[in-house]
């Protein structure tokens, strides 16, 4: 564990989820390849393209059309929607097409594990704090077992831009007037979206250092970096 900045009383956690408290790497893999398989059965010209090629598209969406880049629903079902297009499939069909192989990726993408330490510390941590979730990605907690640590999940949709915009962060203190935004503590792996939207914000970050980011890629210091759960649990809770 390492200090960047000196930590104030903490009040309130917020969590992000894939990849910081399970991780999301082989689920998202398996629930790729799956939707791919899927799409490439219900609608065979859609095999012109590899997996790769339709992940390309997808990067692509993201650097031109920045509001996609934080709401992963919205830009995994743009890239469906665009791509049948792109191959000739009639514009009603290809908005039918995005939404069922979209249902058939969440469906792979909900069959998480969580460990039992996740569990334990989540479980302790929301008998002392409000728990909150703050995700850009799709996940269901309630799928996933997760559902019962948070008072509240946030993510991007209906107006609700993803981090590292202010929006979620907004919706908590919204939320939770009591509790000032220097009170919060934002857990999370990336340094974009949860260490830099968190500190624009006003609140507190703990970066999880075993997540997909490596540290030349932080633009701000987080309060605090940590490498495993058994550190925040000692962070908080001892």
């Amino acid at each position: 564990m390492q200090f960047f900045r000196r930590l104030k009383p903490v009040q309130a956690l917020s969590f992000d989820l894939d990849d910081t408290l399970y991780d999301n790497v082989p689920v998202m893999e398996r629930a790729e390849r799956e939707a791919y398989h899927a799409l490439c059965e219900c609608y065979p010209q859609a095999g012109q393209w590899s997996q790769q090629q339709w992940a390309d598209l997808r990067h692509r969406l993201m650097q031109t059309e920045p509001n996609l880049a934080a709401d992963m629903t919205a830009l995994r079902l743009a890239t469906l929607e665009q791509g049948l297009l792109q191959l000739g499939t009639e514009a009603q069909q290809a908005r039918q097409g995005a939404e069922q192989i979209f249902a058939t990726f969440l469906r792979h993408r909900n069959n998480v594990q969580v460990s039992a330490e996740t569990h334990q510390l989540l479980a302790e941590l929301a008998q002392r704090y409000p728990l909150i979730a703050l995700s850009n990605g799709n996940v269901d907690t309630a799928a996933i077992g997760l559902a019962e640590y948070f008072t509240l999940v946030v993510q991007p949709g209906q107006g609700i831009r993803g981090k590292p915009h202010g929006d979620m962060f907004a919706v908590a203190t919204e939320t939770f007037p009591q509790i000032p935004a220097s009170a919060w503590l934002h857990v999370g792996d990336s340094p974009h979206a949860d260490v830099f939207g968190g500190q624009r914000f006003g609140w507190q970050t703990a970066w999880y250092r075993q997540g997909l980011y490596q540290a030349d890629t932080l633009s701000v210091l987080p309060t605090v970096a940590f490498d495993s759960l058994q550190q925040l649990r000692a962070l908080l809770l001892d």
